[in-house]
């Protein structure tokens, strides 16, 4: 996730006044679940996970009716700062590298949001090697860009996601897998684990996986240690320069066995499609995870239609009855919740379509559709996040800050707030359970987030009469900062549309 924006871009905030509300979280036990089975009395056979990306829950849902928001944040020294509403469209991508999760957390102060780290000082000792680990060497933002986590998003831009919050399930206790950027997500949303990497590999190559890098090219992983000096103990870890990812990475241990969800599907011959851009559209191709798994990118499954290029395929895919079993979409620029991207109001409207299609079809009596956020994006929040030790490192690896979640399907409890503890890998043993498949780490004596993450358990009622479906209405709000063209608002449009490349990631 790169800083190019904060240090371009040193944009004010509009300002208006808030109030606090109700804390509290509730923590699931460390690798603390059963095996897995298919309850007989599941109807589930779709699976659609839609992920957006760098939101914070009380970003999103502020003052959401019944759930865990808050109206005010402290940062350092004891300032306390109002949320204050922000467009969706803002160009500000805000500091989410993992040494900023730490400054965030401060030791479980969560007081560090207005510290935003710009980079490298350059003072004496600060190597680019080294430097992440070192705070003497941090360049913190100035008051304009460190009040701007603590902002909520104008509700009328995300009415989408609120309405499917009322009509069926909005999870308040949901976090990022891991504590740092998207890459890392979107490994743990496969992998349940990321081989200890903890950043974006760095930036402006060809590429970020198994493809050819320059040698310059190289990813930040966490070993046990403090940083120098140690403002945070061993167990937060330090992280060292390694080679770009391109699991697995040696022959033992975790990284030799480095096994995927969709390892566990082509075994058990479980149909399985993951939608994004292609690289040469220079359009969110980094959101293909599969590219750093040697067994996908290097196997059949890259080339024979499990990977489809573009994301928008999977409209038309549902509306000519394509749709798999399981299913992931991540969006293009013009479709995507980040920051500092050209997408402005239309993440919302792109999630409504997919959605709307899945209720329009022959598929919608039998599937569960999963929206979430791949990680917090540097926007306060309020909800402290559990930390759990790494079980070969012993570093603390995630959780991350909480995210949105919203949960779609004739079989959600109907305008539901779900209070239990989520992650990004209870998809994985959400897959795993639908379809009696292990846990990824079984037979390795290795155990990852899959296996400490509950399966969503207490968001549907497969007893219940399904819920017949209704169109979620796109958002019509004309898009004043919206540099490309005005959002779609249905599905047809969206295959359509061609949108300018994301800014950022």
């Amino acid at each position: 996730m790169s800083l190019r924006r904060v240090i371009a871009l040193l944009l004010g905030v509009g300002l208006l006044s808030g109030c606090s509300s109700y804390a509290g979280q509730s923590t699931a036990g460390l690798f603390g679940r059963s095996g897995h089975h298919r309850a007989s009395s599941s109807p589930i056979q779709h699976i659609v996970i839609i992920m957006q990306e760098n939101r914070s829950f009380d970003n999103m849902f502020y003052k959401y009716p019944g759930a865990n928001y808050a109206t005010q944040g402290m940062g350092k020294n004891g300032t306390v700062y109002p949320l204050k509403p922000i467009n969706l469209g803002w160009l500000h991508d805000l500091n989410h590298y993992h040494y900023q999760f730490l400054e965030d957390y401060d030791n479980g102060k969560n007081d560090g949001f207005d510290q935003q780290i710009m980079g490298n000082n350059g003072q004496k000792g600060c190597s680019d090697a080294n430097w992440v680990n070192q705070p003497q060497c941090f360049t913190i933002s100035p008051k304009s860009i460190g009040v701007q986590p603590y902002t909520y998003v104008i509700r009328s831009q995300i009415k989408p996601y609120w309405d499917m919050a009322k009509q069926y399930v909005l999870g308040d206790n949901t976090f990022a897998s891991n504590n740092g950027p998207t890459f890392v997500s979107h490994q743990y949303l496969i992998a349940g684990q990321a081989s200890h990497a903890s950043e974006v590999p760095s930036s402006d190559i060809k590429g970020w996986g198994c493809d050819t890098q320059p040698a310059s090219a190289y990813e930040w992983y966490l070993q046990y240690g403090s940083f120098n000096p140690p403002w945070y103990g061993p167990k937060y870890g330090n992280e060292y320069q390694g080679p770009l990812p391109c699991f697995p990475l040696g022959t033992t241990g975790p990284s030799g066995t480095y096994n995927t969800i969709a390892n566990e599907l082509d075994t058990a011959g479980i149909t399985w499609r993951w939608y994004v851009q292609p690289e040469s559209s220079g359009d969110s191709w980094w959101l293909n995870a599969w590219d750093a798994v040697k067994s996908i990118r290097y196997g059949p499954d890259w080339s024979n239609g499990d990977i489809s290029l573009p994301d928008t395929n999977v409209i038309t895919d549902i509306q000519s009855n394509s749709l798999q079993q399981v299913t992931w979409v991540m969006p293009h620029g013009g479709a995507s919740d980040h920051p500092g991207g050209g997408s402005d109001f239309c993440g919302p409207n792109w999630v409504a379509a997919i959605v709307d299609a899945v209720g329009k079809s022959q598929y919608w009596n039998n599937t569960a559709i999963f929206v979430m956020w791949d990680e917090w994006g540097g926007w306060y929040d309020h909800v402290l996040p559990t930390q759990y030790p790494d079980p070969q490192t012993g570093v603390f690896e995630g959780l991350g800050y909480r995210v949105p979640l919203l949960i779609v399907s004739p079989y959600a409890k109907a305008g539901y707030i779900s209070h239990q503890q989520h992650e990004i890998a209870s998809t994985l043993h959400f897959i795993e359970q639908t379809f009696n498949l292990p846990p990824l780490g079984q037979g390795t004596g290795y155990q990852f987030a899959d296996q400490r993450a509950d399966a969503f358990d207490d968001a549907f009622d497969f007893t219940q009469n399904p819920i017949k479906f209704k169109e979620i209405k796109l958002v019509k709000e004309p898009n004043p900062q919206n540099k490309f063209k005005p959002c779609p608002t249905n599905g047809v449009d969206f295959v359509k549309q061609k949108w300018g490349p994301e800014i950022d990631y």
